[in-house]
């Protein structure tokens, strides 16, 4: 450790001695050039003169005041931009003889524009409601870096090492180019394979759906965004990059990205192929077949089941751009991936009233896998414990088609259609070998060990068409109406093969039996949703809208469920086992109907609302013949505030209530047998979920400082939650049945600060701290068990940039983990994970550049052989090719000190569970890399891009 600390402290001297000199001060005062009025919040930006870099800004005070301080020696320019007024510039020059500048009366001109002409001042960070934008060329990347790269700059902004980007401390879900989808929803595709040299500026705000964001009344569909707008001149031309890389052990890495633009149409093109877990993309709908990896809490089948999940890895990493050197598994996922995928975007106005964008994807992925885990479970008087190792392999394929269209029947008249299509296949292969011990007070011996394999193979598609209608009425501004339609099919057939040997003991370590499992299952899974939906707004006064609902939705899902047991006199599967055979039909109809009221002033605006629903869930069994039908209603309130302190500080506060209803795999009772120790079965007699939710945010950027701060709070506790009830027999065998159960919540809390150090230009300082808080309820032998987790953590992180040569980060991340369990409290767990990192980029002289990535992690508090330190170092050296620099060659070095694992710690109902995985581990690679750049040509017709206004934008 000693030597850690050592190193991120050298590195500290060295930025520091790479600071110049700033001692420099600038003050002075604005005033109106025809009136000699003070102007006052008039943004004020200070720039290097040669280059533009970006020095410091501020506002001017009430009285037209400014002052800046800690200026580096030089020469220096001063903008100043006010609504109304033209942009001033004042060039100034600080020095050893002349540091503290005065610049009194300074005239701002008026500014007449033609009309229908809009100024745009060109700041780094404006601030408007929800919306925080960064004026991209301040920020300063190393040249034919990707967007990925210019969001690390950001302040409020972070990359996570999978590539996921998170802003004021919640993951952005959605990625927009100039306001449309790129390639679907999958943000990385974005980030990845756009230049940061074409991004005008980068938008963080918080989305929300169509009919929200054409009514103005908030519906709770808001997730984290960020809008890309595109420069003017790169809106014509083509942009793209070649890789393409070889190593030893076999591995490869290869990828392709083109972007053509031509005024309004812009088509895009990727391609990626690789064996270093460098997927590229996230990996969404591939997941869908088995579940999205499983509960937490262990629910299976039967669903439920709260708890946490801590996941350590390292390696991740980077080490400067371009090729992969070092991903530990993928999106989540561990073990060694053989992936190639392929995507087409594409976007156009076709004529002055439609506008289209479309995607396809195609993503393949071979994974393999060895996995080593610990597991404890607890019960009043015992605990089990559990060793597994399991072999796997899962390949997936998808294909995603994407499209949207808006059409503008007139000014006040339009329809949105989006239809999506996703086809799927899956097949997986795991083989495992489990050996479980009783631990009681008399004494600890063998309950069973067992060989399970599964084989299963899956096909299926969703298919979605969503359309929208939206009218303006002519007749009253603020009255609307929108009607949406949306129907989903989906198909899901899946083939499974199953065999497990397993052996029983007893007390003394005599084998009670053995019992062989030996059968094929077929599942087929159908869904057919519809839903139709109205909303209506009405104006009632200055500043007051009423906004009147109603929506119905019909489910209906059909899982067939057959299993045969392997015949040995006909060696076929020709047995048909009943008790784990049946076909089942689940219906969910509900129509709801409400009402909002939303005031809007300048500072402030609240909505309040309300509404009713009636939800009749009939579960039919087709098999026994037998129907459960169930009639809920239920009332939905809701309430939203928010208060604008300033242009750059507001809070926000919502809840929301809703229903969750149960999935026809928590319905259906056939038991699934695939883990012959873990039997989980469905539960005709559940009922549906109530959750409430509460969330307070708070967004501060101090235009003066350079510092930001964003900080939320949420909680939710759910009435009848789905939970598991477990009960494990003498043979150490656990059957578990949902059921509903009260009693539990969750609560979070995010804080994150951000600013620059004055003695660092070019460097921040960003802090998160976070705390999450929960209490889940399941059933162990006929008891309630509760379990409460409690987690902190916080994440410290320096960034430095040295005139775009020099680019350095260091940080530390601590978490804390607390678990208790109410039904044997002997076994609580505690336990910390401590992660520190370092990053560097440096351009040498002749166009070299070294790179480095390094991640030390140590655990504590795991199972024994689970608490490991660990140092990953990942390194490269690379030389820039050609006249423009739009080549390079690199040579790469994967887990140098070849230290790299995976450890993931699960924190169930009743038990904790240790798991090391298979990982890439030390390979080099050495690879090419060719960037495309070529723009220009003429603007944007005006027919061909309806959005655009005449913008200048001034510096």
């Amino acid at each position: 450790m000693k030597k850690i600390f050592f190193s991120l402290f050298a590195m500290f001297v060295m930025m520091n001695a790479f600071a110049q000199k700033t001692d420099g001060t600038l003050k002075g005062k604005l005033i109106e050039s025809d009136t000699g009025l003070p102007v006052s919040d008039a943004t004020l930006s200070i720039i290097v003169a040669a280059d533009s870099s970006l020095i410091d800004f501020g506002l001017s005070d009430k009285n037209g005041y400014f002052e800046f301080k800690g200026l580096p020696y030089g020469e220096l320019r001063l903008l100043g931009s006010h609504k109304g007024l033209a942009i001033l510039k004042k060039d100034f020059t600080v020095s050893a003889t002349d540091k503290n500048i005065d610049l009194t009366d300074l005239k701002m001109e008026k500014e007449f524009l033609a009309l229908g002409e809009v100024t745009v001042s060109a700041v780094p960070i404006k601030v408007s409601g929800d919306t925080i934008s960064y004026k991209a060329d301040y920020f300063k990347v190393k040249e034919n870096a990707n967007v990925e790269d210019l969001l690390k700059k950001l302040p409020g902004v972070v990359v996570e090492k999978d590539g996921s980007v998170k802003a004021q401390g919640e993951t952005v879900q959605r990625v927009y180019v100039d306001g449309k989808e790129f390639f679907s929803n999958d943000p990385k595709l974005a980030t990845k394979n756009l230049r940061s040299d074409m991004i005008d500026a980068v938008e963080v705000f918080d989305d929300m759906s169509e009919q929200a964001k054409f009514n103005g009344i908030d519906d709770g569909s808001r997730t984290k965004a960020i809008n890309l707008k595109m420069k003017a001149d790169k809106k014509k031309g083509a942009f793209g990059k070649l890789t393409a890389g070889v190593g030893d052990q076999g591995r490869y890495d290869a990828s392709l990205s083109t972007n053509i633009f031509k005024g309004a149409r812009q088509v895009s093109l990727i391609a990626k192929a690789n064996n270093t877990n460098n997927m590229g993309f996230s990996l969404g709908d591939m997941m869908n077949f088995f579940g999205g990896g499983g509960a937490a809490g262990g629910a299976g089948m039967g669903g439920g089941g709260g708890g946490a999940q801590i996941v350590i890895r390292s390696g991740a990493g980077g080490a400067g751009g371009g090729m992969n050197m070092g991903a530990t598994g993928v999106g989540g996922l561990n073990g060694i991936t053989n992936s190639w995928n392929t995507g087409l975007n594409y976007k156009d106005t076709w004529s002055k009233k439609l506008d289209v964008n479309g995607s396809h994807s195609f993503n393949h992925a071979l994974t393999e896998n060895e996995q080593n885990s610990y597991r404890q479970t607890f019960f009043k008087d015992s605990v089990i414990n559990r060793t597994k190792n399991t072999i796997s392999s899962n390949e997936t394929n998808n294909h995603r088609f994407n499209f949207n269209m808006v059409y503008a029947i007139d000014s006040f008249n339009s329809i949105i259609y989006n239809p999506t299509l996703s086809l799927q296949n899956s097949n997986r292969y795991s083989n495992d070998s489990t050996y479980s011990f009783a631990d009681t007070p008399v004494r600890k011996y063998l309950l069973n060990n067992a060989r399970t394999i599964n084989e299963t193979e899956g096909d299926g598609y969703t298919l979605t068409n969503n359309l929208i209608f939206r009218r303006r009425f002519r007749s009253k501004k603020g009255r609307t109406l929108s009607i949406n339609y949306s129907k989903t099919n989906t198909v899901n057939d899946r083939f499974t093969k199953n065999y497990s040997a397993n052996k029983f003991f007893d007390k003394s370590g005599v084998k009670l039996m053995d019992r062989i499992q030996d059968q094929q299952t077929s599942l087929d899974n159908t869904t057919n949703n519809y839903s139709i939906g109205a909303s209506f707004t009405e104006p009632i006064g200055k500043n007051k809208v009423m906004e009147f609902n109603y929506s119905h939705n019909n489910n209906l899902t059909d899982s067939d469920n057959r299993t045969f047991r392997y015949n040995a006199s006909t060696g076929a599967y020709d047995i048909v086992q009943t008790q784990l055979t049946n076909h089942f039909e689940n219906t969910n109809i509900s129509d709801r109907f409400g009402t909002n009221f939303r005031y809007i002033q300048k500072k402030y605006n609240f909505q309040i609302g309300i509404a009713v629903q009636q939800t009749r869930l009939i579960s039919d069994n087709l098999t026994k013949s037998t129907v459960i039908a169930q009639t809920f209603r239920n009332i939905f309130p809701n309430a939203s505030a928010t208060y604008q302190f300033s242009r750059a500080k507001n809070i926000r506060f919502n809840y929301r209530g809703r229903t969750n209803q149960p999935s026809v795999s928590q319905l259906q009772p056939v038991p699934n047998v695939a883990d012959p120790l873990n039997i989980s079965s469905g539960n005709q007699n559940l009922k549906q979920e109530f959750i409430n939710n509460f969330s307070l945010n708070y967004t501060f950027f101090d235009i003066y400082r350079f510092k930001t701060m964003f900080a939320f709070v949420n909680f939710s506790n759910t009435q009848n939650k789905i939970v598991n009830s477990s009960t494990i027999n003498a043979l150490g065998i656990t059957n578990t049945l949902p059921v509903n159960l009260n009693g539990t919540y969750a609560g979070s809390g995010n804080l994150t600060i951000g600013f620059p150090i004055k003695k660092l230009k070019g460097g921040n300082y960003t802090t998160n701290t976070r705390i999450m808080v929960n209490r889940d309820v399941n059933m162990i032998n006929g008891q309630n068990n509760f379990t409460n987790n409690f987690t902190i953590g916080e994440d410290l992180k320096i960034n430095y940039n040295l005139k775009e040569k020099f680019d350095i980060g260091v940080g530390a991340s601590i978490n804390y983990t607390q678990a208790k369990y109410s039904i044997q409290s002997t076994l609580n767990q505690n336990y910390y994970t401590h992660v520190y990192s370092a990053d560097l980029n440096y351009l040498m002289p002749k166009g070299f550049v070294f790179a480095l990535d390094f991640d030390y992690t140590a655990n504590t508090g795991r199972a024994t052989g689970f608490n490991q330190q660990l140092s990953i170092l990942n390194t490269s050296i690379a030389k820039q090719l050609f006249k423009k620099k739009n080549g390079e060659i690199k040579f790469g070095i994967n887990d140098l000190l070849n230290q790299n694992i995976s450890i993931n710690r699960n924190i169930g109902d009743n038990f904790v569970e240790d798991t090391q995985s298979l990982v890439l581990r030390r390979f080099f690679i050495i690879g090419f890399t060719y960037n495309l750049n070529k723009s220009g040509g003429p603007q944007i017709p005006k027919n061909m891009e309806r959005t655009m206004q005449n913008i200048r934008i001034m510096q």
